[in-house]
């Protein structure tokens, strides 16, 4: 059998050297990187590990329940900082460890991703909505599963685990009827609702308003992603902006980088039409030195949001014989009075 060397370790890990020898040797170094340091040394069969430090890896256990990782398949903006504060705060508080883990995008049927998945891994918190081919994949490991914002078929994601989500139709519903009351009459949604079912409702909640005072089909536009990456970074709002052949009175966004994109694409139009256009957007991360302060948002308690997911999560692994379930958090539309009026220019 081939021997286990230090340095083996430490690339397996991607530590140095010098940090696995201490962390093997007894010497001061992080105690996570001191619990990974010795999980993977026995897990490789290094010959060299003595009792001592077996039974400190045992002891770390019995503290420890093991690890949730959290799968992102993008780099998303500020909404997740919140979030990812919440989830640490309600790992600690269960005694979890939380490993985070970008997925490669070729990675689709969750090849790469099971071997990350070892037995510390006691649950699986997918951050973003995922192919179910991809799910699926992951879903041999046989760890509990949690879903943020599922695809637009929760139901087909509750065969594998419970789904979280936030409120998206009557809280777009609501902001939109405040804009239609103001006088607004023509109308833009810009986003992906086959991305996920929230942004779906966010979309259903726009033209339930719209049903209700009788804006016509004709002054509403849809501007829908049918990429494989569905996200609109600045660009892509710039390029929509350019072919619609009238500015509508309000744009609705499926979330505040939109939205704030959207503002950008305006103003280098024309600083007046920026600021005649109501904007919506969602999920509360406007910043409050942004030239255009009455964009209108829905806020979500994302540290809360951030602890439920793992709640959700540790219910069920140590509840194992619990039924999968659809859970819809809570959200609180924001309404500021628009600036301008709309017959200013």
């Amino acid at each position: 059998m081939k021997r286990v060397t230090i340095l083996e370790i430490a690339k397996t890990l991607g530590l140095s050297r010098n940090t696995v020898a201490k962390a093997l040797s007894g010497k001061a170094v992080a105690s996570e990187t001191r619990w990974e340091v010795i999980k993977t040394a026995r897990q490789l069969g290094y010959a060299k590990l003595d009792k001592e430090l077996l039974n400190e890896l045992d002891r770390m256990k019995e503290i420890r329940k093991g690890t949730i990782l959290l799968l992102f398949n993008r780099a998303e903006s500020n909404f997740w900082n919140t979030i990812l504060t919440g989830i640490n705060d309600e790992l600690r508080d269960h005694s979890y460890r939380m490993q985070l883990h970008i997925v490669d995008e070729e990675d689709e049927q969750g090849e790469k991703t099971l071997q990350i998945i070892d037995e510390d891994v006691q649950g699986v918190v997918f951050l973003c909505a995922f192919s179910m081919e991809f799910i699926q994949g992951v879903a041999r490991a046989e760890k509990v599963m949690t879903f943020f914002n599922a695809s637009v078929d929760p139901a087909e994601y509750l065969a594998y685990g419970n789904v979280v989500s936030m409120e998206g139709k009557w809280a777009i519903y609501q902001l939109t009827k405040r804009v239609i009351e103001e006088g607004r009459k023509t109308f833009a949604f810009i986003g992906h609702p086959d991305g996920s079912v929230s942004i779906r409702d966010r979309l259903l909640g726009m033209n339930l308003a719209l049903d209700e005072f009788g804006i016509a089909k004709e002054n509403r536009s849809y501007y829908i992603e049918d990429r494989k990456d569905c996200y609109y970074n600045y660009g892509a709002v710039e390029e929509v902006i350019g072919k619609m052949a009238e500015i509508p009175d309000v744009i609705i966004c499926a979330n505040d980088d939109i939205a704030k994109f959207v503002a950008s694409a305006l103003i280098k139009i024309d600083m007046r039409l920026a600021q005649r256009v109501r904007l919506i957007g969602f999920d509360n991360t406007i910043e409050e030195d942004f030239f255009k302060q009455d964009i209108l948002t829905v806020h979500i308690r994302k540290e809360e949001l951030g602890r439920r997911l793992i709640r959700t999560t540790v219910e069920k692994i140590e509840n194992p014989g619990l039924d999968h379930a659809f859970i819809m958090v809570a959200t609180y539309p924001l309404y500021k009075e628009a600036k301008e009026s709309l017959g200013d220019s």
